[in-house]
C-alpha cells in the first residue's frame, strides 16, 4: 500500500468541457481532488474534494485510473464524475479559480502528468488504466524554479 493516496475526478459539462481548478498553493490547473483521509472511502474522498474545491456536487460514475508515483510512494485514484448541482465557488481556501476547458485545449500550466491521465481516459474510455508515472527530476526542478520566480 502506498504511503499516501489521492482521489481526483474528471467531470464533463453538457458541452463536453472538463472541470479544472487553479490551485492556490501552486498557481497551476488541476483536476478537483486531494488527499484521502484515514478510513475514508475512495469515492467519498473524490466527492468531498470536488465540493470543497469547486462548490459543485458530483456523483461518481466509475473509477477510470490508478497511477502510482514511486518517487513519492503515492497512489492517485482517478474517477469519472457527473455534475449533479451546487454553486460554483469563485475563490475558496484551496482554490484560486474554477473553469471549464475543452479537452483538446487544456491550459499550459497543469500539475505534471494530469494531462496524460485525461488523455488516457479519452483514448481508453472503457478501460481502467493502471500505470506507474514518474515526474522526472528535470520537470520537478523546472516546476520549483517556475514557482520561485512567478509564484
Amino acid at each position: 500500500m502506498a504511503k499516501t493516496s489521492g482521489c481526483f475526478t474528471i467531470v464533463f459539462n453538457k458541452k463536453g468541457y472538463i472541470l479544472l481548478v487553479k490551485r492556490k498553493d501552486y498557481p497551476v490547473w488541476d483536476l478537483p481532488g486531494g488527499m484521502l483521509e484515514k478510513d475514508e472511502h475512495l469515492e467519498n474522498c473524490a466527492i468531498r474534494e470536488a465540493k470543497e474545491e469547486t462548490g459543485y456536487i458530483i456523483s461518481i460514475k466509475r473509477k477510470i485510473g490508478e497511477y502510482y508515483q514511486p518517487q513519492f510512494d503515492d497512489l492517485q485514484h482517478i474517477f469519472l464524475g457527473e455534475l449533479l448541482g451546487g454553486t460554483l465557488i469563485k475563490n475558496g481556501p484551496e482554490t484560486d479559480k474554477v473553469d471549464w476547458f475543452h479537452p483538446k485545449k487544456l491550459p499550459m500550466f497543469m500539475i505534471p502528468n494530469r494531462r496524460k491521465q485525461i488523455k488516457n481516459f479519452l483514448r481508453h474510455k472503457n478501460t481502467v488504466i493502471k500505470d506507474s508515472i514518474t515526474v522526472s527530476r528535470f520537470k520537478i526542478s523546472l516546476f520549483k524554479v517556475f514557482f520561485k520566480v512567478f509564484g
